[in-house]
């Protein structure tokens, strides 16, 4: 497979679409020119060009106006993705997962990991090379007040220095560096782009693989049991109302024992709890939590009192119908 770019200084956005390609595609290659002829000879052309085809992938357009439902323009990281992601995932899919693991990979996991990756990589891979990211927050925002624009243009000012894919990709742009050694610097960048989107597309399947589980089993109620390790935070941020009346999650710890941990308060204030543990226990461990709790082989509590552990699974139970009944729910 021969991809075409632009030479000169690169982006994320179409380092990103390179990365996607050169994994979806073995013994891929990449030239980087604006002469006509020479893109010709490629397979694929993309961020240059002008044009859209089958062939040719041009954002800069005139013509091209492709968006999503939420308003976010396509560049060219997010049209590879749209066109190649089913693709992408199901070689991940081949490549890293056990074919027991594989059979249970439904065509809604495939869809949900791919608008997962969509949303957390391309959306401000997208945003940002269309220089959107300003516009795009003042529509979803509206600000109507002097104080609310001042903190919209806060806000815009701190994302601007965020270590971000853009950012990142932009510093790989070294001073005074063109041609053959601007062209190397190009080339590693994907090649490290490719490292990071591989284990970002293992995670997403993981991910919404395990939330399939998580929405299985939760029945209602202010206890989300599970006899597993699974990406419970991500069930309940992706499905807020859902658990509305849920307060508290119990799981096995993956060094020993059970664990239990109060939900999330909000989507946007993810690190405010629902539910911390009742004061007393806070920030106790072992002999003295069992004498104040008393229960029997409790691990600890975190200070902060958003997590706690105990041996055995009735133990943990017995300490969330305590924490439900002395927690302080948040307001």
């Amino acid at each position: 497979m021969l991809i075409a770019t632009h030479d000169g200084s690169f982006h994320a956005d179409e380092t990103v679409a390179c990365a996607i390609l050169s994994y979806l595609y073995d013994h891929c290659e990449v030239i980087r020119s604006r002469d006509p002829k020479l893109l010709e000879t490629a397979d694929l052309i993309i961020d240059v060009s002008g044009r859209n085809d089958d062939k040719h992938f041009d954002h800069h357009s005139n013509e091209f106006n492709l968006s999503r439902p939420n308003g976010i323009h396509y560049a060219t990281a997010g049209l590879m993705w749209l066109k190649f992601g089913r693709a992408y995932l199901e070689r991940i899919a081949k490549e890293h997962f056990p074919e027991s693991v594989q059979a249970e990979f439904s065509d809604e996991i495939f869809t949900a990991a791919q608008a997962r990756i969509d949303q957390e990589i391309m959306y401000g891979v997208d945003l940002n090379d269309n220089g959107q990211l300003n516009s795009y927050l003042n529509d979803l925002i509206q600000p109507r007040t002097p104080q609310d624009q001042k903190i919209m243009d806060e806000l815009n000012e701190f994302y601007r220095y965020t270590p971000d894919i853009p950012y990142l990709v932009a510093m790989q742009n070294l001073p005074n560096v063109t041609g053959d050694e601007q062209n190397a610097q190009f080339s590693t960048t994907v090649k490290v782009l490719k490292t990071l989107l591989i284990n970002a597309a293992i995670n997403a399947l993981n991910t919404e693989q395990g939330i399939a589980k998580v929405l299985a089993l939760y029945e209602g109620g202010p206890l989300l049991i599970m006899h597993e390790k699974l990406p419970w935070t991500q069930a309940v941020l992706s499905h807020f109302e859902r658990f509305a009346d849920c307060m508290l999650a119990i799981y096995p710890d993956r060094k020993r024992g059970w664990r239990i941990q109060t939900l999330p308060f909000s989507k946007a204030e993810r690190f405010k709890n629902k539910l911390p543990a009742p004061k007393a226990w806070r920030g106790l461990d072992e002999a003295e939590l069992d004498r104040v709790t008393g229960l029997h082989g409790t691990i600890f509590v975190h200070r902060a009192g958003f997590t706690g552990g105990a041996m055995e699974f009735d133990t943990i139970l017995q300490m969330a119908q305590l924490w439900l009944r002395d927690g302080e729910r948040t307001k």
